[in-house]
């Protein structure tokens, strides 16, 4: 099987976004594409000690606000964390633990005309994992605020 990443049509923009824990530091990340493949935006920050599913949700959550503060209308949302995915989509039930960051990402999603969710392995968040990896060169933990736009 090749696995790779793959722009979005033309007029929309694609993030994938990522978490990684690495000895209890949690870092999140995400990178804005355009269908050329150029990057638009990409950003990585440490969130201190954390667990990879909050992680992955805040990166998520910091995404779509940063696209909603730029006024970008068409999402397509990539990650390679399958129990966040289906949680957005309404597959799987809301873990306790980060209840109230997927409620936060599906009221940002209401801020687009189109925004989609969808697992992609690995292979293919390889640019989101690479951004993340950097915020474990962060030495303080920075915490992103859900900004009401």
């Amino acid at each position: 099987m090749h696995i790779k990443w793959k722009p979005p049509p033309s007029g929309w923009v694609k993030i994938n976004f990522d978490g990684s824990v690495r000895h209890g530091s949690a870092t999140s990340g995400f990178v804005f594409l355009d269908s050329d493949g150029h990057i638009l935006l990409a950003r990585a920050k440490n969130i201190g000690e954390n667990t990879i599913s909050a992680a992955e949700c805040i990166a998520l959550r910091d995404g779509l606000a940063y696209a909603a503060h730029r006024g970008w209308c068409k999402i397509l949302a990539e990650g390679d964390s399958k129990l966040i995915i289906d949680c957005v989509n309404k597959k799987a039930k809301d873990p306790w633990s980060i209840k109230l960051l997927i409620k936060d990402i599906m009221l940002l999603s209401t801020f687009f005309d189109l925004c989609s969710f969808s697992h992609v392995f690995c292979e293919a968040n390889f640019t989101a994992d690479v951004v993340t990896s950097l915020g474990h060169g962060l030495t303080r933990p920075s915490f992103g605020r859900l900004v009401c736009l």
